[in-house]
């Protein structure tokens, strides 16, 4: 009789707790140069955010945890079901475009903080103390 050879041995997935909040809008192996988010599908709203430099993602790899629902393809753009009949479509923009309109966001933070305090210090509205953590 002929001795059996022994199968390769699978692992077994990764076990996730049923009472853990599940992980449905998260993708796995990103490109690092870009900066990926969902786009709730209403009137107007991907529209708007490939006016601003994001491109409907075609390919994400993994999506989330393994359900039943996964992300799912509308044409080849990948979209999940976020609730209430609304679907979010996984958009994305270059990180070096990301960065440049978080830096804008920043200076017109910056400016309206300065007026702030420009209008705090004439001392119109009692005294002010300013303690930066900017080093």
């Amino acid at each position: 009789m002929a001795k059996t050879a022994i199968k390769d041995v699978v692992e077994r997935p990764t076990r996730v707790p049923v009472s853990g909040p599940r992980d449905l809008l998260t993708v796995a192996d990103r490109d690092p140069n870009y900066v990926y988010r969902w786009v709730n599908d209403t009137t107007g709203r991907v529209e708007r955010f490939k006016t601003g430099g994001y491109e409907c993602v075609e390919d994400a790899g993994e999506i989330g945890q393994s359900t039943v629902d996964r992300g799912s393809r509308l044409g080849s753009v990948v979209t999940r079901s976020v609730g209430g009949a609304v679907t979010a479509v996984l958009m994305r923009i270059s990180r070096e475009w990301y960065d440049e309109d978080q830096a804008a966001k920043m200076d017109e933070i910056d400016r309206l903080e300065e007026s702030m305090r420009q209008e705090a210090l004439q001392d119109r509205y009692g005294t002010l103390t300013i303690e930066s953590s900017k080093k």
